[in-house]
């Protein structure tokens, strides 16, 4: 417990430290100006090569040579195997990505500025990719009020200086300007660059992951009925996703009916392998790429989660186990009506629950009807995403100019970089 304030305190002060130094260099960025065609992306605290900054990335990288996009990373591993497959990437504090951060023309990032590098952003165009659909409450809407003071003045700097925030639907524009405090002209529904996954392979989206567990997930799916269970992680719980399941029950009705039932955990939270009793009950890393993995899945299990929203563009059954609807909407609370948003069964109990899958598996789709209503109020349908938010982010930024601004200046910087 010592160790976890020791760490929210030190992230607290680098987060108040990196916006005052982000503040000086975005005005002394003007000296030696930002290239418009140069990009960094990061995602998830520079920790992994996923979500929608990923796949704007490969995106950008296989379509647009006008843009030059580089890949900045805490992952050591990740910007390795990124340079072995051709593309460029950076360890985010190394001297070249602190010099390709200070140069970029656009930012573009899943969860915050310092999922590349906060200081040396300043000045550039930042673009919020984001990572969901916002159902549950986020950032201000959820725990940035309880922060203190001088974190909260560091949180709303950094949202004032977000240019772009891309989302799913019309109807999450006034969400995200009410979790983000800002102007709802600044956020645009293009869709999620992560979705054109679930439709057709994208170049280069198995690098960083463990593609034996994808092969073994696609082996599984080509013999047998595969249900993908992806539940929310909860702050303030220390129980795992599989703490709520009926693991014998579950196993028994699994094995009748030949399925299995992948479990993906939450970023944050780990489930041991060894614990699981059943082998028709399957744990996946934390690692996994969801994205990947939804268009295996005959049916999907959730609870709060966004990927929800992402999986009902594939038109097939969702499971909602709520065993805690009340706490959670108590403790985190909802944009909407969450009993209005849940286009299949919403199971309270383990009983419940077992009915719900039992009935899937069965071939019971009674709600196809009730997916289309919500698919068509929160999900961008139009292919391509990728390419919208590509021409979002690209209407910021000016023409490139045939020379930096001060080119002394960029000289003894790009010195510094190489």
């Amino acid at each position: 417990m010592r160790n976890a304030s020791l760490r929210t305190h030190l992230s607290h002060a680098l987060l108040v430290i990196g916006c005052l130094l982000h503040w000086v260099v975005a005005r002394l960025s003007e000296l030696w100006g930002r290239d418009p065609s140069l990009w960094v992306f990061g995602a998830r605290s520079g920790e992994a090569f996923a979500d929608n900054a990923k796949y704007l990335y490969l995106h950008v990288a296989s379509t647009h040579p006008e843009i030059r996009p580089v890949w900045l990373s805490k992952d050591r591993a990740a910007v390795r195997d990124l340079r072995e497959r051709g593309y460029e990437a950076h360890h985010v504090h190394s001297p070249r990505g602190v010099y390709l951060n200070l140069r970029a023309g656009a930012v573009l990032v899943t969860h915050g500025l310092r999922d590349v590098n906060l200081w040396c952003s300043g000045g550039a165009k930042a673009v919020m990719l984001w990572h969901g659909t916002a159902l549950k409450h986020v950032s201000w809407d959820a725990h940035f009020p309880d922060e203190p003071l001088p974190v909260r003045l560091a949180h709303g700097y950094t949202h004032r200086t977000l240019d772009l925030v891309t989302v799913t639907a019309e109807s999450m524009v006034p969400v995200f300007a009410s979790a983000f405090r800002i102007d709802p002209a600044r956020i645009v529904a293009t869709g999620y660059p992560r979705n054109d996954a679930l439709f057709e392979p994208t170049p280069g989206a198995e690098i960083g992951i463990d593609q034996s567990v994808h092969r073994r997930v696609e082996r599984l799916a080509a013999e047998h009925t595969v249900l993908l269970y992806l539940p929310t992680f909860r702050d303030s719980s220390e129980s795992t996703a599989l703490d709520v399941l009926d693991l014998p029950a579950l196993g028994g009705l699994l094995e009748r009916h030949d399925a299995y039932l992948l479990v993906k955990s939450h970023p944050n939270e780990a489930i041991d392998p060894d614990a699981v009793p059943s082998e028709r009950v399957v744990p996946l890393p934390e690692t996994a790429d969801s994205h990947l993995l939804l268009p295996y899945a005959d049916a999907l299990i959730s609870d709060y989660s966004s990927v929800v929203f992402d999986y009902l563009l594939l038109d097939r059954p969702v499971v909602f186990y709520a065993h805690d609807l009340e706490e959670y909407r108590d403790e985190r609370g909802f944009y909407f009506e969450y009993e209005d948003v849940t286009p299949g069964p919403v199971a309270r109990s383990s009983p419940a629950f077992l009915r719900s899958i039992e009935r899937v598996l069965a071939g019971a789709d009674p709600y196809a009807d009730e997916r289309a209503r919500v698919r068509e109020r929160f999900c961008h349908t139009d292919e391509n995403r990728s390419e919208a938010v590509y021409e979002a982010a690209w209407r910021l930024l000016p023409p490139a100019p045939s020379k930096p601004a001060d080119s002394s200046l960029a000289s003894r910087l790009q010195r510094f970089g190489d």
